[in-house]
């Protein structure tokens, strides 16, 4: 039994050791689907910025939309474990693609499949913009993905703790746009403001860029750290003001409907749990109203009339999730609906 048991084991160890040298690297999502393969609607999932940096001592560097941190990672068997709270089945695992399901509590219908390409293929036919200041140095042109340097804060992304940082009184309005420089070493130079609404304050924003220093790790080009030139905006109220002055009509913005969404598909949720599907389904409803596209809403709805055996309506919505190319909405109505 002793022998079996250290077999298995063993066995478990290798398939780990094989995988992790494929894993090792810089990797940068190059798309994200559901995880039975239907395509995701939701264009703030779609367009996400995920680059893993795994090297070979077990840190992984995690770049998500701008934030960026430093976490361990392990491989067991087949799944990828990155900190103590991120899970990943390896579907695959190659020189020139990295394949990874998530393993969530969630539903297969909100879990995602991930595609990475190494970074050294996804930045083939790249050429950086760059331009040599007066006292000689080369300043290369920040770009996601492609040459970047790194803000080391897992809550936030340089401009949210710029923002956060910045002295500007709430009640007022602000348009600023800035330029400032990552050296080599990860040192904040050469801040700019290249635009402002309101001057009196620009060396309180001059000041809360520099509060990041510390924070920044350099950009890599060809192997070396390289100075990168990085600009960036704040508006501060400032368009969403402009916009009501040309408005006599204040326009719900589409960030707003979509929370709106998810906050009804929440209640609904609940509701549905409390066994209350007369209400769960007005709110699922009021969910689809704001955002038709809102996937898990026609699920919930076609649940509760399920569960009301009304056959017509559930049918309804599962033909919904078909047009919308849902696989599991598909089988769905394949089964119950295509008679």
């Amino acid at each position: 039994m002793l022998k079996t048991l250290f077999l298995i084991c063993f066995s478990s160890m290798a398939v780990a050791q094989g995988i992790k040298p494929n894993v090792i690297g810089d990797w940068i999502k190059e798309d994200i689907q559901l995880r039975d393969g239907s395509p995701i609607l939701d264009k703030a999932v779609k367009s996400i910025q995920l680059r893993y940096i795994f090297d070979k001592n077990g840190t992984s560097r995690v770049v998500y939309d701008g934030k960026a941190g430093d976490r361990p990672y392990r491989i067991k068997h087949d799944t990828l474990i990155i900190g103590s709270d991120t899970f990943y089945k390896i579907e695959k695992a190659s020189d020139i693609k990295l394949v990874l399901q998530q393993i969530s509590a969630d539903s297969a219908a909100n879990s995602l499949k991930l595609i990475f390409t190494p970074a050294n293929l996804y930045n083939i036919g790249f050429m950086p913009e760059k331009y040599r200041t007066k006292g000689g140095d080369t300043i290369y042109v920040y770009k996601p993905n492609y040459l970047e340097p790194f803000f080391m804060d897992a809550d936030m992304n340089a401009s949210q703790y710029i923002s956060d940082n910045f002295d500007f009184p709430e009640y007022r309005t602000g348009d600023f746009y800035t330029r400032f420089i990552i050296t080599t070493t990860g040192e904040v130079k050469g801040i700019e403001i290249l635009r402002s609404t309101s001057e009196r304050f620009n060396n309180k924003l001059i000041a809360a860029i520099k509060k990041t220093e510390g924070k920044w790790k350099p950009a890599i080009w060809e192997g070396k750290p390289v100075n990168v030139e990085v600009m960036m905006g704040f508006d501060l109220g400032w368009s969403e003001k402009q916009a009501g002055q040309n408005s006599s009509i204040s326009q719900e913005s589409d960030e707003e409907k979509i929370q709106e969404s998810n906050e009804f598909l929440a209640e609904g949720k609940y509701n549905l749990t409390l066994r209350n599907y007369n209400e769960a389904i007005r709110n699922y409803t009021w969910s689809l109203d704001k955002n038709p596209l809102n996937i898990d809403a026609y699920y919930g709805r076609a649940s509760a009339y399920a569960m009301k055996k009304d056959t017509k309506k559930m049918c309804e919505d599962l033909l919904q999730l078909k047009n919308l190319q849902q696989a599991k909405g598909t089988e769905l109505w394949n089964k119950f609906c295509n008679k």
